[in-house]
């Protein structure tokens, strides 16, 4: 009984102090980010500019568990959903930090910004520290793009990568039988070669997902393919590189973008920029989501492990 309540007044001991944690770090956030002239969703702000983040690798979902927040490319279009149907914002703010990731959650995300584009709310893509492959796919989605000097951009191109572990396998004597209906089921596996009649229906897959990607950047920047094609082989840049090829309008800050943004839609030096905010109890749940799941460190690793070994097809960067 003791044992119990013990572990009882720890877990409650646990939970308050995550509370805590999280309303002195939100306090802090909040402080920041006014100290640097971005203001919070309000009542009665008026029009202003909207503010949407692309952080890390960009995947259809995130985390699936009942604690956490919207994430990946669901989360991100809903983001927009709710902008574009907001009558205050007036221009929208796209903050990119992305290698890149799927070729259909980056599509998604791109189509989502060409129909507020379409609708005449002006976009700004604002690079950070990368925005490469997928990370540029949807910034080219937008009216003007912003980069820094040194982030890391263009990678123009597809990749799909699997492990080949057959000579590990037959070192340490691992047989797999496979049953499978049809002889490209297993394509792709990482415990035998590759097939030439495989390599091609992948590559085939490879050239299509690239003609997409090659066609509506062309189609963003408004600019012939022909023009970007010969940068569009998968190298990597600056930001300005990347000015001097076109593939950005300026380079610039966070800011210099939230400027731009408020000169595209004609609104005030001082009008409203509303930030992407989650609510105390959606960040406290997510601090407490982490420090459960930080539990099995073990099983994070092998989950880790078998979700790298599914192959896909990318526009990712990878350095």
């Amino acid at each position: 009984m003791d044992r119990n309540r013990k572990i009882l007044i720890s877990i409650l001991a646990l939970l308050v102090l995550s509370s805590v944690i999280a309303i002195v770090d939100i306090s802090m956030n909040m402080q920041q980010k006014r100290g640097a002239g971005v203001s919070f969703r309000g009542p009665q702000m008026g029009s202003g500019v909207g503010i949407v983040r692309i952080e890390g690798a960009i995947q259809m979902i995130g985390s699936t568990t009942p604690l956490s927040m919207t994430q990946g490319a669901e989360g991100i279009i809903r983001r927009l959903d709710d902008l574009e149907h907001n009558s205050d914002i007036k221009a929208v703010v796209v903050r990119i930090n992305s290698p890149g990731g799927t070729v259909g959650a980056s599509q998604e995300i791109y189509q989502k910004l060409w129909k507020l584009r379409k609708k005449n709310i002006p976009l700004v893509a604002s690079m950070g520290e990368i925005a490469a492959s997928g990370g540029y796919y949807v910034a080219s989605a937008c009216n003007y793009i912003v980069a820094n000097h040194g982030t890391l951009t263009g990678s123009i191109g597809v990749i799909a990568m699997s492990p080949n572990l057959r000579g590990l396998f037959q070192k340490i004597g691992i047989d797999m039988n496979v049953i499978k209906s049809g002889k490209y089921k297993d394509i792709l596996s990482s415990f035998r070669d590759i097939r030439p009649e495989e390599r091609e229906l992948i590559q085939e897959i490879i050239d299509s997902s690239y003609h997409k990607f090659l066609k509506d950047v062309a189609l963003g920047r408004n600019q012939n393919e022909s023009d970007i094609q010969p940068i569009a082989d998968g190298r990597v840049m600056s930001g300005e590189t990347a000015l001097k090829y076109k593939l950005v309008d300026m380079l610039g800050t966070f800011e210099d973008a939230i400027d731009k943004a408020r000169q595209l839609a004609k609104l005030p030096e001082d009008s409203a920029v509303y930030e992407e905010m989650k609510s105390p109890f959606e960040q406290m749940f997510f601090r407490m989501e982490g420090m459960l799941r930080g539990g099995n460190i073990m099983e994070q690793g092998l989950r880790s492990l078998e979700q790298e070994n599914n192959y896909r097809i990318e526009y990712r960067c990878l350095p």
